[in-house]
């Protein structure tokens, strides 16, 4: 069995398409608008007189690339290129902006690296297990994680949580448009049909995110000395990254997690990922004025949910998320059914597929190491280059999501909301995290109340909802009480003063 998997991974053909898959992969994932999904998607029509392993090492080599290189518009430019590295911000353009954009993302390369491998053996070692949790999870357990999400509002709102509350508002409330999922009614589309699917999050942000601040550059024909993220050549070693073990490992296992439970994603472990290394920081504070801890922590979540997504999907049959949605086509249209079958002793392709997933994150790595210098050349393109371009790659991301030009109508109102938010101070991740969570919340919840008949004692007589709704209120309390605390030290001081 060894050798057959030996010989499958290490054949020519393989190889290559692991690594076209991630070079394609990092290329759309690093321009803003075209996700993930979109680099799987433009990459599915070449599997199809492909043998089935060789074209899931390409889809997957576009899975794990793609992921990654959302980061290297959120570090050098401000402008996540997916979802799920908008976490990545809040310390990588600072660092960017301090000249240290080649440690950035070479911090950002690392951690993903990690959490992709940490990922790939969670899946060759205890998928069994973890799919089995995942399948105990009910509405009751989905929704009290959906909670959980939405608790760390209050520890990335910044200064102001009221302002972090009022976003998280705005995001639940864009979550609803559509028809509703339960009753079949419309809601908030005004008779336009295609709303009916509700507003999509990724041209959500695209506006929100990557237009707006284009909006904000668009005055100014050459970049302000002060605001140059010039690069300089990364000295960091793989030790300098290493002495962040504790959130690699934290950040990970809640990236695993995450994955494992269908209908998540990366975004929601990066945020997770993130908020977690700032509360046990000795110092907190230091998280958004640029740290290498901030890129780590939500590089190595957002990746680790690459391989964990998997396990759902090889032992249940159960897509953890879209882009593995995609790849479950792919199988399908392969003759390839996906479940407990194929972990059956003697089937060789299952144990292939996660042996070619470790090596696709080795090629990530020297892919990365090797063009990273090209990467941050982004910085360099002055403004009257860099603004119209951008806002055609979201324009045409836009348009890619659903092949609709109201998309585009759509991306280009969020752009000017977000454009006065910003000018106003308003922190966006919270509308980010209830934007993703909404919609589950929602329908998790409704679930739940049909099941127990309208009784919200449902969330606490099932032990892992209940768990996770304890973790959710001390979420919650424990930034208000570190700011109460911090007050009474603050005119105890001023007493003594």
């Amino acid at each position: 069995m060894f050798m057959e998997v030996f010989n499958s991974i290490s054949s020519p053909i393989n190889l290559i398409m692991m690594n076209i898959g991630v070079a394609a992969g990092i290329i759309i994932g690093a321009l803003p608008g075209l996700s993930v999904v979109v680099a799987i998607t433009l990459l599915l029509p070449l599997t199809f007189g492909m043998d089935s392993i060789t074209g899931m090492y390409l889809l997957l080599g576009a899975y794990c690339g793609g992921t990654y290189g959302g980061s290297i518009t959120a570090i050098l430019i401000n402008t996540p290129g997916t979802p799920a590295a908008g976490a990545t911000i809040f310390d990588g353009y600072k660092l960017a902006q301090q000249g240290r954009a080649g440690d950035a993302l070479k911090a950002a390369l690392i951690a993903s690296t990690i959490g992709g491998i940490l990922s790939c053996f969670s899946l060759m070692f205890i998928a069994p297990p973890l799919a089995k949790m995942a399948l105990k999870f009910g509405p009751p357990e989905y929704f009290a994680l959906c909670v959980f999400g939405l608790s760390i509002v209050a520890g990335i709102s910044g200064e102001s949580v009221f302002k972090g509350l009022i976003m998280a508002c705005i995001g639940l409330f864009i979550s609803t448009v559509g028809v509703d999922a339960t009753e079949g009614i419309p809601r908030f589309t005004f008779g336009i049909i295609e709303l009916f699917g509700g507003l999509s999050p990724a041209v959500v942000m695209l506006g929100m995110f990557a237009l707006s601040e284009m909006l904000n550059k668009s005055g100014r024909s050459q970049r302000p000395l002060e605001n140059i993220a010039k690069f300089t050549k990364s000295k960091l070693k793989l030790k300098d990254i290493l002495v962040y073990w504790k959130t690699l490992l934290r950040s990970s296992a809640i990236g695993i997690f995450i994955g494992a439970v269908p209908g998540t994603g990366g975004a929601i472990a990066a945020f997770l990922s993130y908020n977690e290394a700032r509360r046990a920081s000795k110092t907190p504070e230091l998280f958004g004025t640029g740290i290498l801890e901030g890129v780590v922590a939500p590089e190595a979540g957002n990746n680790a949910v690459t391989g964990a997504t998997l396990i759902p999907l090889l032992t249940l049959g159960i897509p953890g998320d879209t882009g593995v949605a995609i790849m479950l086509g792919a199988l399908t249209m392969q003759g390839i059914i996906p479940g407990p079958n194929l972990f059956t002793a003697g089937n060789f392709w299952v144990y292939a597929i996660m042996g070619g997933l470790l090596v696709v994150n080795i090629f990530m790595l020297l892919q990365g190491s090797v063009f990273i210098r090209a990467f941050a050349n982004v910085t360099k393109v002055p403004f009257s280059v860099l603004v119209p371009s951008v806002m055609i790659l979201c324009t045409m991301g836009a348009f890619a999501v659903s092949n609709s030009v109201l998309d585009i109508f759509i991306m280009l109102m969020f752009g000017f909301m977000g454009y006065i938010l910003k000018k106003f101070e308003f922190p966006f991740p919270p509308l980010t995290i209830a934007l993703v969570l909404g919609s589950l919340t929602e329908n998790n919840l409704r679930r739940s109340l049909i099941m127990s008949d309208g009784k919200a004692s449902i969330f606490f007589t099932r032990p892992i909802a209940l768990v996770f709704i304890v973790i959710s209120i001390i979420s919650v309390l424990f930034p208000l009480l570190k700011m109460a605390l911090k007050a009474l030290k603050q005119q105890k001081l001023t007493k003594e003063g």
